[in-house]
């Protein structure tokens, strides 16, 4: 019998993903032999990302070219589970239990927590953070690139000039950029 794979799972709005989502990856990639990818359907926060769908193109075009050193899935569960109870936010708890129980016996699963989400201040918003903390190990990433998609989606959506647009997309893997400029994303008007 083999011996269950190490899962990772990383969520984000990915909204959209960038250099400091790969880092993350990077990082988290060692301790794991593939990494779950799960873009937020219903954001517990309050946040207001572009339609789901085309954020999951945006992953796809992501894990294409990332390189990590280990393999990326693209995860869309949280989907699925918003459809089992619309309106409501899909918690990182209620996730990890749902994919705990679709990989028993497959995998063992652990939560890959970015820079921004460690903080206490963040963390303890969290729906059943200690709980979280008491069922999965946690791989928490250090802040090594600064890179936040607030930040990319702010110089993207502002009228500045090309070199700030340009500044923006450098935070991109370029086929992230290709697929933001050819579907006119983030511009002032759109989407």
């Amino acid at each position: 019998m083999m011996s269950p794979i190490k899962l990772g799972v990383f969520g984000s709005a990915f909204d959209p993903p960038t250099l400091g989502h790969l880092d993350v990856l990077q990082q988290a990639a060692t301790c794991h032999d593939c990494i779950l990818l799960v873009p937020s359907a219903f954001h517990a926060f309050d946040k207001n990302p572009l339609p789901f769908g085309l954020r999951v193109q945006m992953l796809q075009c992501f894990i294409d070219e990332a390189e990590t050193g280990c393999p990326l899935e693209v995860c869309d569960l949280e989907a699925e589970l918003l459809e089992q109870n619309p309106g409501r936010p899909v918690y990182t708890y209620d996730l990890m239990a749902a994919l705990t129980s679709q990989y028993r016996d497959k995998a063992t699963l652990s939560f890959i927590r970015g820079p921004d989400n460690a903080r206490p201040d963040t963390w303890n918003r969290f729906y059943k953070s200690q709980e979280i903390e008491e069922t999965w190990p946690i791989f928490t990433a250090t802040e090594r690139v600064a890179i936040r998609s607030s930040e990319v989606r702010n110089i993207l959506e502002s009228e500045k000039i090309a070199d700030d647009l340009q500044q923006g997309l450098n935070m991109l893997l370029p086929s992230v950029q290709a697929f933001i400029i050819n579907n006119n994303l983030y511009q002032t008007g759109n989407p």
